[in-house]
């Protein structure tokens, strides 16, 4: 007789099934740090920008030096358009 394989029942689609990101640990770090909300969505109002808003997903477009110093201002983007958190004025979820 074989060996019965262990198997998976879900609803819907079959899930797909990654490893954690091994940075979503250093994120959400530096999220709290900054106290910023990285990788969600969201509008910022900036100063001393070409644009005055921007809206779409949070992300760090260089990692911060270590060890982490939330004096040290963070290098941003949001849709491929970066800029500093010292530049942000406002900041909403969206």
């Amino acid at each position: 007789m074989e060996s019965q394989q262990e198997f998976l029942f879900a609803d819907g689609p079959a899930p797909q099934m990654h490893p954690p990101d091994p940075r979503s640990e250093f994120y959400n770090e530096v999220a709290t740090v900054w106290q910023l909300p990285m990788g969600r969505m969201v509008r910022v109002d900036l100063k001393e920008h070409d644009l005055a808003a921007l809206k779409g997903l949070l992300e760090l477009s260089r990692a911060p030096d270590l060890p982490l110093d939330k004096r040290q201002p963070l290098v941003l983007r949001i849709e491929g358009v970066e800029f500093s958190s010292l530049q942000i004025a406002a900041r909403a979820i969206v």
